[in-house]
């Protein structure tokens, strides 16, 4: 009779510690679910908040400006070194597609006299073309990018679709002005070499006299 009462009193202990076992797994798994539960509403929130100030087409500017830089940052690197291109990112400044489009051309083009330095053995046509095919798939994958977060949010329409399309427009146009203006320096600067040569072969009339 004793033998039987141990048993029993051994295995209400262990259903007692199997019980307890259960109870705090589910406790776990309560957490656990109220945790992600917790996470997926703060996601929620942090969208809404994203769509809402996206939706300001000098949000949406902000955001293509600083992916235009990092993607013009990574085609630069293999070329110039890490770090190339200093971030200069401030959502404080003017974000109009003008502004915007003036930005990203200072910002991209500002490295070409540094590459012209790298390749000396060029001519200013080989020099030109070569960083343009260098840059240019930066700015559009920046561009792409962006288009890419503001369709994900579903804010890519409207003024913020306009802004950012003519925003494109105005960076291709101001590439080709950038192509012409280099060209027009190069022949000036090869004239007046001439120039300064033919000069040079000049007889000295002060000198005779």
């Amino acid at each position: 009779m004793a033998i039987t009462s141990g048993n029993n009193a051994s295995a209400t202990a262990i259903a007692r510690q199997n019980s307890n076992a259960i109870k705090a797994e589910d406790n776990r798994e309560i957490k656990n679910v109220a945790a992600q539960a917790k996470q997926a509403q703060n996601v929620a929130i942090l969208k809404a908040n994203e769509q809402v100030s996206l939706r300001s087409n000098n949000d949406s500017l902000s955001l293509l400006y600083k992916t235009a830089l990092d993607a013009i940052n990574a085609e630069l690197e293999p070329v110039m070194g890490e770090n190339a291109a200093q971030k200069i990112y401030d959502s404080g400044i003017d974000t109009s597609p003008e502004a915007t489009a003036d930005r990203i051309l200072a910002f991209a083009t500002g490295f070409y006299s540094r590459y012209k330095e790298l390749t000396p053995d060029k001519t200013e046509a080989e020099n030109l073309t070569a960083f343009l095919d260098l840059i240019t798939p930066g700015i559009e994958k920046g561009f792409a990018d962006a288009k890419d977060i503001l369709k994900s949010l579903k804010v890519y329409e409207g003024e913020v679709e306009t802004g950012v399309d003519s925003t494109y427009s105005l960076v291709m146009q101001g590439l080709d002005s950038f192509r012409e203006k280099m060209f027009e320096l190069a022949k000036a600067a090869e004239t007046d070499s001439d120039t300064s040569a033919d000069n040079g072969t000049e007889p000295d009339v002060s000198a005779s006299n």
